[in-house]
């Protein structure tokens, strides 16, 4: 089962977040948030999305209940509630990221910087047609116009 991604919610501002530590696996390596998240086949920058957009006792009781999911028993996370605060705690606050939950591909295109690359393009491809319509043909009369020797037939 693959996660959906979109790589419009891909924004900076939740690195903090989804890069912090949630606990030590069972072989001791650490678990991040964006870690366990992929584990439950979210996308990582969508959650982080969500859940900075709500209330942050709300949004630590989410966390909570999906590293819940996770966590490889009680010793692993022995303190869900304190751990899910400490973690939302890192997300950005409402009104300063760029991103919102379930941003899409229209999002991303009605932006100016892409509009001005649409534009930009559209003069270009009219130069060239209008280059192709004025230019004066090839020397030697264009194209079709090379002699080509006629077949003789043997009789």
């Amino acid at each position: 089962m693959t996660m959906p991604c979109s790589s419009s919610n891909l924004s900076p501002s939740f690195n903090a977040f989804l890069f912090a530590t949630v606990c030590d696996g069972r072989d001791e390596a650490p678990i991040s948030v964006i870690s366990a998240l992929a584990r439950l086949d979210l996308d990582p920058w969508s959650e982080a999305a969500v859940l900075a957009s709500m209330p942050a006792a709300g949004a630590a009781e989410r966390l909570s209940s999906l590293l819940a999911r996770v966590a490889d028993g009680d010793a692993a996370l022995p303190d869900r509630e304190t751990t899910a605060a400490r973690l939302v705690r890192l997300l950005p606050k409402p009104g300063r990221t760029d991103v919102k939950p379930g941003a899409g591909t229209a999002d991303v295109l009605g932006s100016p910087y892409i509009q001005s690359l649409g534009v930009m393009w559209l003069i270009i491809l009219a130069f060239m047609a209008l280059s192709a319509w004025v230019a004066p043909p090839p020397a030697g009369g264009g194209r079709g116009s090379a002699s080509i020797p006629a077949a003789t037939s043997a009789r």
